[in-house]
């Protein structure tokens, strides 16, 4: 099944699940003017057929993260994932509580970290590196550091720009930005009871106050109390992923942008707001001296006209002096996924070294 299949009324009630996950059906009804009725039995009915799940993002510089790492590059295509499967070191990421996002087919892969020290990635991610290499794994493999004081993410699993664009709904300005962390890196000041709960909402996006207060062994009213306290107090976020491959889109594609020193994040600001337009980023993450993107084309031809208008803005400001990096990934031939903040959550909260 796929966006084609959906009707109108389907179409509108997908595309406000994910642009607001914490509306009511009640309140999705009064916005799109169907009944709330209805509304609930298509809510059911998308569910049912996969067309969307939920996570629950915590604001990882609230919890003590001070890291972001991506990680992207190429397997060897003469050393396939059954020779790959046979190292001492395979899957040791995929239980790194650190990994937070993960997608790789046969020959490429992108894998993003979040950590409190450097030690965190490195002390895993090292053995991996140094194995893989050892066997001839890796043809390419790239590293982006980022200090979260020092970058601007600007979307955060976004989803609502890119399913605006294949369902032909006006997307407004504020839905390019879903970032809800606040730049600074203060950690959050939280209770014994704040934090087991905000840990089981984490680790347990589907449940609802019910589920949550048999859990955590709290109160429903307490877990409805300090879940609210949480979202006003912006500590976590609750996001509605579309299913890739329910969208009739062919790529995920990864850019990382290299930048004139020069030209400062504040200096390429307005021109940046037009690419996110165009591109319609999911993940976003932007530094002095470089940025790091993820998008979802529909077809090769679609990106390929959209990387030659970046590359062209890029040059014409003086913004770059080689062209972005990209990495493709047909969603058809992706092996792994992973999108966990349950791990890292858990450990930010109890398990701090």
């Amino acid at each position: 099944m796929g966006l084609t299949s959906l009707t109108r009324k389907e179409k509108l009630v997908f595309f406000n699940l994910v642009k607001h996950p914490l509306y009511s059906d009640s309140q999705v009804s009064k916005m799109i003017d169907v009944k709330r009725s209805t509304v609930t039995a298509i809510r059911n009915r998308l569910k049912r057929d996969g067309f969307y799940s939920s996570i629950v993002i915590p604001n990882l510089p609230a919890l003590g993260c001070r890291l972001l790492q991506i990680t992207y590059g190429n397997y060897n295509p003469l050393t396939p994932i059954e020779e790959r499967r046979k190292s001492p070191s395979y899957g040791d990421d995929d239980n790194h509580p650190e990994l937070i996002f993960a997608r790789s087919t046969d020959t490429e892969f992108i894998k993003i970290f979040a950590a409190e020290h450097l030690y965190d990635i490195r002390s895993v991610r090292d053995k991996i590196y140094i194995d893989y290499e050892t066997h001839d794994f890796i043809e390419d493999i790239h590293n982006i550091l980022y200090p979260l004081e020092l970058c601007n993410i600007t979307s955060i699993f976004n989803y609502v720009p890119l399913l605006g664009k294949l369902l032909g709904i006006e997307i407004e300005e504020a839905d390019y930005n879903n970032y809800i962390f606040n730049g600074t890196c203060k950690s959050a000041d939280l209770t014994n009871v704040e934090k087991n709960i905000l840990n089981a909402i984490v680790n347990n996006p589907e449940a609802n106050i019910v589920e949550l207060s048999k859990l955590t062994g709290k109160t429903r009213s307490t877990v409805s109390k300090v879940s609210s306290s949480l979202i006003e107090r912006k500590l976590i976020q609750k996001i509605n992923l579309p299913t890739l491959e329910n969208l009739g889109c062919e790529l995920m594609v990864f850019i990382h942008t290299q930048f004139n020193p020069k030209s400062s994040m504040e200096t390429r600001k307005e021109e940046m707001k037009n690419i996110m337009k165009a591109a319609g980023h999911v993940f976003k993450v932007s530094g002095n001296i470089e940025s790091a993107g993820i998008i979802v084309p529909r077809n090769y031809t679609e990106f390929i006209a959209l990387y030659n208008e970046m590359i062209s803005l890029y040059r014409d400001k003086g913004y770059i002096s080689e062209n972005p990096h990209s990495l493709l990934l047909p969603i058809e031939k992706i092996k792994y996924k992973k999108l966990d903040f349950g791990s890292l959550t858990h450990k930010l909260l109890f398990n701090k070294m």
